[in-house]
């Protein structure tokens, strides 16, 4: 029996695997740390301990199952070569990080302040399930992550071309909600976390396979960009495009996602500032209200001008 086996059904320590030469290595996918989490987690681990075990897979598995992992301190990308050196964290990362930066901090501390915690782990229970569809259980069942961090982690599991979920990946990385993001790739809200956690699993919906609306999305992002990201991240700029773009008869969409290219690439600084700083009023029209406004005269504005252009 492998020593693996062995250490299958026992709750470990970093120190029984250390003494075993296993090392700890992450999926390369993983959501990004939030340093908030991180301090949350060292505060409590410092003045708690750790509660439950972390949650860890054989390397090997990971590997063979076609996911990329990286060891949890250097970053480097592990072969299957060496996988026989490494567990996969696949929960409890933010505690991990955080026993990690209060070790480091001990360097600086009086021996009766140091952190002396001990990090625990066991080996998942269920040997059956695909590593994919662990993954997707546990941050879904106890739902730790936000909608922001499906994409990414779906991006890991999926062998085939999204170019969608490429898109929507590269603007919940920059901070934008999923709901939004679904909305700039698609015109809809349709691309939910729930949407992601299949792709995670293996079940890749076809909402996720459509491009129809893409490029369309592309254009108009591009067009907005000198706007603020407050303001592109938030719904309040894509539903007054898309309620435009829904209004309009069918023959007419096209030159309507054309005019709204034109006008979102016409709003100038002293335009823009006004969108941006609109703020709700106690009592009176909401923040969303004022900017609709403000760009509903707007864009007749633009539209006025382009037509008189177009008369001369």
């Amino acid at each position: 029996m492998s020593e693996k086996k062995e250490l299958a059904l026992k709750v470990l320590t970093l120190a029984v695997l250390a003494s075993k030469g296993i090392k700890i290595a992450r999926l390369s996918g993983n959501r990004n740390f939030d340093e908030k989490v991180v301090k949350a987690k060292m505060k409590s681990m410092k003045a708690n301990g750790m509660l439950v075990p972390a949650i860890i897979v054989d390397a090997k598995k990971v590997i063979e199952a076609g996911l990329k992992i990286v060891d949890f301190e250097t970053g480097e990308t592990i072969s299957e070569a060496d996988a026989a050196r490494y567990v996969v964290l696949v929960d409890a990362n933010h505690r991990y990080k955080a026993h990690l930066n209060l070790l480091e901090a001990n360097k600086d501390l009086k021996d009766e302040e140091k952190y002396k915690g001990e990090f625990y782990l066991i080996f998942a229970l269920n040997e059956e399930i695909t590593v994919s569809r662990m993954f997707s259980e546990i941050n879904i069942c106890t739902n730790p992550w936000k909608g922001g961090d499906f994409p990414k982690g779906a991006k890991m599991a999926c062998k085939e071309e999204l170019p969608l979920l490429d898109f929507i990946v590269e603007l919940t990385e920059q901070g934008y909600p999923l709901p939004t993001a679904s909305k700039w790739g698609t015109f809809k809200a349709g691309i939910t976390k729930e949407v992601m956690a299949d792709a995670m699993a293996g079940k890749i919906s076809d909402k996720l396979r459509k491009t129809n609306g893409l490029e369309r999305g592309r254009r108009l992002l591009k067009a907005a960009e000198h706007l603020s990201k407050e303001i592109l991240k938030s719904r309040t700029l894509i539903d007054w495009a898309i309620n435009e773009y829904e209004e309009a008869d069918d023959e007419q969409k096209v030159s309507v996602i054309n005019n709204l290219v034109g006008f979102f690439s016409s709003l100038n600084k002293e335009k823009a500032e006004q969108i941006e700083k609109a703020k709700g009023q106690r009592g009176g029209d909401t923040k969303e209200t004022i900017i609709n406004r403000l760009l509903n005269n707007f864009y007749e504005q633009y539209t006025q001008s382009q037509s008189t252009s177009t008369d001369e």
